[in-house]
């Protein structure tokens, strides 16, 4: 029986004219259809300055959610309750 080949890691080119940004909120919103929107924004005086938005995939973005999991040894047990929100 063949043994199936581990699949090579894709190389991975980055884009060293990006950017880096600081973000302090993050804005999600989930549609039926397994796909996700990301508003990542910044504080500064006096208002809120969206940053960069995204469109992910679910699979993609649990991908991305165990990494940061992992990455800040975070792993929640429940859905966290929203913020502003009383029981």
């Amino acid at each position: 029986m063949p043994t199936k080949k581990k699949a090579t890691p894709k190389e991975i080119h980055l884009n060293n004219d990006l950017p880096t940004l600081y973000v302090d909120a993050v804005d999600t919103r989930h549609r039926e259809d397994g796909i996700n929107y990301l508003s990542f924004a910044t504080n500064i005086p006096d208002r809120v300055v969206e940053q960069v938005r995204l469109i992910i995939d679910d699979e993609s973005l649990h991908r991305i959610i165990d990494d940061l999991c992992q990455t800040t040894n975070y792993y929640p047990e429940e859905p966290s309750q929203k913020r502003g929100l009383s029981k």
